[in-house]
């Protein structure tokens, strides 16, 4: 019980930390921002950033704890996608399709309903629908 308590209040206190990060102006978002919220809630930015979802799932079943690996890779698809908010095309491209897969994965996978992460799952598929479109019509 200990264990579950302090890991919703490490995921409240991330989920603090993104939202802030993503109330800054677009402008003022830095790398340098971003790394730090993955090291201070996953790991590396160099290792993780750069996995393909595939390579993703797999280093969460060697790296993180059984009861850890769902919630932490819907963390690293939210830092994906905290990264595609400021970088430009092709890489925020990679970057949200990266963070929709993953999402995906954590909610056919997860056993937690959660509405929150449907909706997002649902606002970043939009998104790389627009995208696509987009580059249809240039």
């Amino acid at each position: 019980m200990l264990q579950r308590d302090y890991f919703i209040r490490l995921i409240q206190e991330f989920m603090a930390a993104i939202g802030r990060f993503l109330q800054k102006d677009i402008d003022q978002r830095t790398d340098e921002d971003l790394m730090d919220i993955y090291r201070q809630y996953v790991g590396d930015y160099r290792t993780l950033r750069n996995l393909t979802v595939e390579e993703a799932i797999e280093y969460s079943r060697n790296e993180w704890k059984p009861g850890e690996q769902l919630r932490k890779l819907e963390m690293l698809a939210e830092l994906w996608y905290a990264e595609s908010t400021f970088k430009l095309h092709p890489l925020k491209d990679m970057l949200l399709e990266k963070a929709f897969r993953l999402l995906d994965f954590v909610d056919t996978h997860s056993t937690d309903l959660s509405l929150m992460r449907r909706e997002h799952i649902r606002e970043v598929k939009e998104l790389l629908d627009n995208n696509r479109t987009k580059k249809l019509t240039e």
